[in-house]
């Protein structure tokens, strides 16, 4: 099984952060001391045709006292990783960060970053990884338009009142709790008068909730990561490169002669797989 990674990992080299230079293919910037960090549990249907077709990924928001930041844990992990192996000869640094990584519950699916208010207050950066040397930035500064509704819940003992908007072709339900005065969520979700706890679309596609709060004392920083293959893009324009991507996954890897197999079925069940991610948080 490991071999079969270490060959991945040499075709999407630049996807890890290594290169044959010893180049990270990043920079990494500090841009704020972390205050809380907040956990959320991301179940989404990866497959808008197959209800059953639902995956999870462990997400975190790192709130500051100027910025935030919001990713998956598993990208975090990979990240720190890359950083401290990223001067050992690669096929080393390779071995080590899937070792490092070998006890986690699931691979690094959500490989994006959302900052809020970096580097201009107000402003949402999305930063999402495509593949091989590819890498968008997505700047916007989106009107949720939040509308309160009559509603009221407790999760995880807090106290939540109701609302909803609508955002990147979908409709949401988000439960927020004044108890946690930060308006701020998870993915790009924010601007309400407390921390969203629970959002998901009306079809239940996309759910975040929130599962731990952990309050930081030891001025840990949080980072900004610039990939060094950053193009600027649009919500809209990330959402079709998404696709692109995905359809050039399926042509790349269909047939292709240098992976092998654990079984006879493994390439068309990889193909599925990949065929499969046809549903992506923001719709245009």
């Amino acid at each position: 099984m490991i071999r079969f990674f270490i060959k991945i990992a040499l075709l999407l080299l630049p996807c890890l952060g290594f290169s044959q230079g010893n180049d990270p293919g990043f920079v990494r910037i500090s841009m704020d001391t972390i205050a809380n960090e907040f956990y959320y549990d991301y179940n989404y249907q990866q497959d808008s045709t197959d209800s059953g077709s639902d995956k999870y990924q462990e997400m975190v928001l790192q709130v500051g006292k100027r910025h935030s930041k919001f990713t998956s844990v598993n990208k975090l992990l990979s990240d720190s990783l890359m950083i401290a192996f990223k001067d050992l000869d690669l096929i080393v640094a390779v071995n080590k960060v899937a070792s490092g990584t070998k006890g986690s519950p699931v691979r690094t699916l959500c490989k994006y970053y959302v900052y809020k208010n970096y580097p201009i207050k107000g402003q949402i950066n999305f930063i999402g990884d495509l593949g091989a040397k590819t890498s968008l930035s997505v700047n916007e500064k989106p009107s949720f338009n939040w509308k309160h509704v009559e509603g009221d819940t407790t999760i995880l003992t807090y106290s939540c009142l109701k609302a909803t908007c609508s955002y990147g072709g979908r409709d949401y339900i988000a439960w927020f709790t004044p108890d946690i005065p930060i308006s701020d969520g998870p993915y790009k979700f924010s601007g309400l008068p407390g921390l969203i706890v629970r959002i998901a679309d009306t079809h239940n596609e996309h759910i975040f909730q929130l599962y731990k709060v952990k309050n930081s004392g030891n001025n840990r920083e949080m980072f900004f990561i610039e990939d060094n293959y950053l193009s600027e893009s649009t919500p809209k324009g990330y959402t079709k490169a998404f696709k692109r991507y995905v359809s050039s996954l399926y042509m790349k890897y269909g047939g292709n002669p240098n992976l092998q197999h654990n079984s006879p079925d493994g390439e068309s069940r990889m193909l599925r797989n990949i065929r499969a991610k046809n549903n992506f948080i923001e719709r245009y």
